[in-house]
């Protein structure tokens, strides 16, 4: 992948680094690294936080870098299903590209991952890509997700993170303060044609042939029903 990319662009070397880094440090709340192919896009996982409906969850998705970073924000946006956030859309945060006032360039992947976590138990509100769930559907998706494969990357979320827990204190001060920012609904937010937050998502019990934990495809989510888990 390195050949592909000239060690001398700036962005490239920073987000070289900050792979580097993180695929180093082996953190217990989170994991991310780039495609193989794609420098510029990256799948991560996060834990999730404990003390709320999340706690046991583990959620996977996409980073996507735009080609003048760090200068300006990456989209986000989730693929195992949460409750929390619609999938394959990008969500709308101060620190995405929906907001690219907001964003500073000495915020990177750490950052963000750290920030989303933080963001995660708080309401939709009617955000851009939020989902408000029942505390049982919630529940019930975050004992599932461990099960989930992603159909691109292959990652396994029942191994996908750490199981050493270390305090991230430092990191943890350098969180920004993120906010839920609206914005008119477009095309340019989702990755899907048909995908609404009226939609329910659902985990099979059994995976696709790829290996994903899809049941079906991303924009025909069925409700979660007791008898699925």
């Amino acid at each position: 992948m390195n050949g592909r990319y000239s060690a001398k662009n700036l962005g490239v070397k920073r987000i070289m680094q900050e792979a580097k880094e993180i695929a180093a440090e082996n953190a217990y709340e989170y994991s991310a690294h780039p495609l193989e192919d794609n420098l510029f896009e990256w799948h991560f996982t996060i834990r999730g936080p404990d003390g709320t409906d999340f706690e046991g969850g583990r959620y996977h998705g996409r980073i996507l870098l735009p080609s003048e970073y760090p200068f300006k924000p990456p989209e986000i946006m989730f693929l195992t299903p949460n409750g929390r956030f619609e999938l394959y859309k990008k969500i709308c945060l101060s620190i995405t590209g929906f907001h690219p006032e907001f964003w500073q360039p000495a915020w990177g992947i750490r950052t963000i991952l750290l920030a989303v976590i933080a963001f995660f138990p708080t309401e939709a509100k009617g955000a851009i890509g939020g989902l408000d769930y029942t505390q049982a559907e919630r529940r019930q998706l975050a004992r599932r997700s461990r099960e989930w494969i992603c159909p691109d990357c292959q990652a396994h979320m029942n191994n996908a993170l750490s199981d050493t827990k270390r305090e991230l204190k430092a990191e943890r001060e350098d969180i920004p303060s993120i906010a839920i920012n609206y914005k008119a609904e477009d095309e340019s937010s989702s990755l899907t044609t048909n995908s609404s937050s009226n939609t329910r998502q659902h985990l099979s019990t059994t995976p696709n042939q790829d290996g994903s934990g899809w049941a079906d495809p991303p924009g025909h989510q069925e409700g979660v029903s007791s008898q699925s888990f």
